[in-house]
């Protein structure tokens, strides 16, 4: 879902740019956007049947095709809205809602096809939620009722979308304010006003992300009890500074988890009702300390500079190639075919950096989940160990079972209750199998010579190194 957001936000973007690319009329183009969601209509529905058909026989192959097929159909919706980009749709709209309407038009499309798609597993959910029921009141968990298809649509938007596209959006829409304003009284700070606007977007979220999700997500505060100072001690032995405990009430439909703030003062941590009912003890201690992991290793402001340093890793490779390969292909073209050449090679190497950079972000992002899956084993299996620069200073103790497991578990917990298979993949987490296998081999391990703790601290200062010498040189792609 991550992944495809900033593909289809790119595509959006680049909706005025991409104009013409291919011989497909402004109506053909239209149509062709519609298809998307149209497609993730139809597709839900027929695979929501055939999950209940299969259900009726005791079998959850249905259940897994559909979430299976969840997945690429948005990357179905990413190639519908491409196509769109690349027709004559923005050129004929343009003197009318313009190109930003256009980008407008096709983001809304590619919600509508992600709002469909919960829509139609909607009753999917419900009948994996009425044969839980047993297994529910085996753990003595509360049991919530099924939201209506509407209350449930906007409560995944909720917790979906919306988590992803505000941090994407608010430094867009900040740095094309400021270089909307610079072009006006002076084109010449059009750029720097760009990024400068990018950064302050950023920033602006890393501070007001912990006084805006609450009411945004309806969190309540974690009543006091033997939970919450269970959560409060761990968080006081890691030496981490927690304003919050937000529950996230979800109907117990999602069990996830979150930290937010990169200021103390400000922040909280998010743990869901499903996961605070529906999972043991030092599951969730290994949840919050999982969370802790993230604040101890410092990953919210090195996940920043990890991002900028993959896009600009990617930019100064690609650069050069695509300036060679387009002097070649502009020395063999008649003068009539230049412009053209100049936007495809353009489009081309933003395409391929974008591509670049999200593989580079994808195995950096998930090297901070395992780094922080291995702080939780380290936090359970002896206190909070001292902080370094370079890892743990010496505690002199090894990685516990008992840890190992509590993570592990928990792992498998969340899989479970988010139907989820162990095996499949995700961008920036990995799979839940690949984190347990991990977490099994640290069993008896050294917590003060973690390989893990190593391989983050060279991958956050290759960065830092990267955009410190693209700097220098006065070539930045961003």
């Amino acid at each position: 879902m991550q992944l495809i957001l900033i593909v289809q936000v790119s595509i959006a973007l680049l909706a005025g740019e991409l104009t013409g690319l291919l011989p497909i009329g402004p109506w053909a183009g239209l149509l062709i956007a519609i298809a998307g969601p149209m497609f993730a209509l139809v597709h839900g529905v027929v695979l929501s049947w055939n999950a209940h058909r299969l259900m009726d026989r005791a079998s959850r192959v249905g259940v897994e095709a559909l979430f299976r097929s969840n997945g690429w159909m948005g990357w179905v919706v990413t190639s519908t809205m491409t196509l769109a980009a690349c027709s004559d749709l923005a050129r004929a709209a343009e003197p009318t809602i313009g190109f930003i309407g256009v980008s407008v038009l096709l983001m809304g499309l590619a919600i509508t096809a992600t709002l469909t798609t919960y829509a139609t597993t909607w009753s999917v959910e419900k009948r994996l939620r009425e044969s839980s029921l047993m297994r529910a009141l085996d753990g003595m968990a509360p049991l919530h009722p099924m939201p209506s298809r509407s209350a449930f649509v906007l409560m995944q938007a909720r917790a979906g979308l919306v988590p992803m596209l505000v941090p994407l959006l608010v430094p867009i829409v900040m740095s094309e304010a400021l270089r909307a304003l610079a072009l006006r009284f002076d084109p010449d700070l059009a750029e720097p006003a760009r990024f400068t606007g990018a950064l302050a977007g950023t920033v602006l979220l890393f501070v007001m992300v912990p006084l805006l999700v609450p009411p945004l997500l309806g969190l309540r505060r974690l009543a006091p009890g033997p939970m919450r100072d269970d959560l409060e001690e761990l968080a006081k032995g890691a030496g981490v500074g927690v304003r919050e405990i937000w529950v996230w009430p979800t109907e117990g439909l999602i069990a996830n988890a979150a930290v937010m703030g990169a200021i103390p003062g400000l922040r909280c941590v998010m743990l869901s009702d499903c996961l605070l009912e529906c999972m043991p003890r030092e599951q969730v201690r290994a949840v919050m300390a999982h969370e802790l992991g993230h604040v101890v290793r410092r990953h919210l402001p090195w996940m920043l500079v990890v991002i900028i340093g993959c896009w600009t890793l990617a930019g100064a490779m690609v650069t050069p190639i695509a300036q060679f390969i387009y002097e070649r292909a502009v020395s063999e073209s008649s003068e009539a075919s230049v412009a053209g050449i100049t936007q495809a090679a353009a489009l081309a190497r933003d395409a391929c950096v974008l591509g670049l950079g999200l593989v580079a972000f994808g195995f950096a992002s998930r090297r901070f989940e395992r780094q922080a899956d291995t702080y939780a084993v380290q936090l359970l299996s002896a206190g909070a160990p001292t902080q370094s620069e370079t890892g743990v200073v010496a505690t002199g103790v090894v990685a516990t079972g008992a840890a190992v497991d509590a993570m592990a578990g928990a792992l498998g917990t969340v899989a479970l209750l988010n139907n989820v298979a162990p095996t499949r993949s995700s961008w920036r987490h990995g799979s839940i199998a690949w984190r347990q296998d991990y977490l099994r081999t640290l069993t008896g391990s050294d917590c003060d010579a973690m390989s893990i703790d190593r391989l983050v601290v060279a991958m956050r200062w290759i960065a830092a190194a990267v955009i410190g010498v693209e700097l220098a040189r006065g070539f930045f792609p961003l």
